[in-house]
């Protein structure tokens, strides 16, 4: 029964509303293994990419400029362009080496940013910190076509991200005031169970990591047990901007 809520889908993601036109779903499912995409309209779904390899699968998905960025958990990024009718989606590779943190990866997130910018948020087993976590930020350079660090307090620029396993959110505080500037809001994420060990687990429900602090809190509490395992995890409901 642990492992019951990870064996349906683990993310899906729209390129746009469906109510306002043509728009495309992408989910990974199958322990994290597959990839498959719907368009409106369409009676099944097709399969797009699998991994075959154990210890890899995929992390994260967005849709950003007309193409969807998917993240695997070794740190390879790939997108693909499934809004034309053409049976075969155009792949582009982008990252195509593994990273070296793959061991020590908890989880990791891929965000758009209202300034232009692809981030990569990697979630790190540190055992060293009070909360057994530590957060790093990337940038995705498009000429070099790879990951480069900034400094997580001003990766934001004063936003607060909303991430999880649906579309992620970066608002401005301004315009919502009950949220933390520099701080990221996190679901019950997909945890790794090879690396992240039960006694350092405190991913049950919704956490609050501030960047600039370092700190990770309970936003609210949790349902305990086995909150996020067995049961779907949080989801984020967006106000329309």
């Amino acid at each position: 029964m642990d492992s019951l809520g990870r064996h349906f889908y683990y993310k899906v993601v729209l390129s746009g509303s469906p109510s306002a036109g043509p728009a495309v779903a992408l989910a990974i499912h199958l322990d994290g293994k597959r990839l498959s995409f719907a368009r409106v309209g369409d009676s099944s779904w097709r399969q797009v990419s699998v991994i075959r390899r154990s210890q890899d699968s995929f992390a994260d998905c967005v849709y950003l400029r007309g193409r969807f960025y998917v993240l695997s958990m070794t740190g390879k990024l790939k997108s693909w362009d499934l809004g034309g009718l053409e049976d075969i989606p155009r792949k582009k590779t982008i990252i195509a080496e593994e990273d070296d943190d793959f061991f020590e990866v908890i989880t990791r997130y891929l965000v758009p940013t209202p300034w232009g910018h692809l981030l990569q948020i990697r979630v790190i087993l540190d055992k060293d910190q009070d909360h057994c976590v530590s957060v790093y930020v990337d940038r995705l350079d498009r000429k070099s076509c790879q990951m480069v660090g900034i400094s997580p307090a001003k990766a934001l620029r004063g936003h607060a991200a909303l991430l999880g396993q649906n579309s992620p959110g970066l608002l401005s505080v301004e315009k919502f005031p009950e949220l933390r500037p520099d701080c990221i809001y996190f679901t019950t994420p997909r945890l790794r169970g090879d690396i992240f060990e039960r006694r350092h687990n405190q991913w049950k429900g919704v956490k609050v990591y501030d960047l600039k602090n370092l700190t990770l809190e309970d936003a609210f509490p949790s349902g305990g047990g086995h909150y996020g395992t067995i049961y779907p995890s949080e989801v984020w409901f967006m106000p329309g901007l």
